[in-house]
């Protein structure tokens, strides 16, 4: 039975070690979507926003990412919920909401020029389809 269920799991392992030997070998961040497409993804600017804010500079790390401080508030949540049984099923449906209405936003507003949100050429596509 155990090897009926690693059979199973055999695509998604190599597709997940494809695109991390990807990311491992490819000269721009971290992120595997903006890696793959170019594209930044609802969360870029996160980490960099982090930075600022751990430099002192809050200004700088609410224009990388303005919802760096609701990361901290779903880890609470999935911790509070694991041990308690509780269910935040709708919280967690309003934030994917408002991450998505946010990253519209941003991407209306910086890109394809502004830093976090630029094109990467680099990308995949990128380098597949506009070199």
């Amino acid at each position: 039975m155990g090897s009926r269920i690693a059979k199973k799991y055999i695509p998604f392992i190599i597709t997940v070690l494809l695109l991390l030997a990807f990311v491992m070998f490819s000269d721009t961040g971290l992120c595997i979507f903006r890696r793959v497409t170019g594209l930044p993804c609802p969360s870029c600017g996160m980490t960099r926003s982090y930075i600022a804010l751990f430099s002192g500079d809050i200004k700088s790390a609410f224009f990388m990412h303005p919802l760096f401080w609701l990361i901290p508030i779903i880890f609470g949540l999935l911790i509070y919920s694991h041990y308690k049984r509780v269910n935040f099923t709708k919280i967690y449906i309003i934030i994917t909401v408002i991450f998505i209405v946010v990253y519209i936003a941003r991407m209306i507003l910086y890109f394809p020029h502004t830093y976090p949100l630029d094109y990467d050429h680099s990308s995949l596509i990128g380098r597949l389809f506009f070199k």
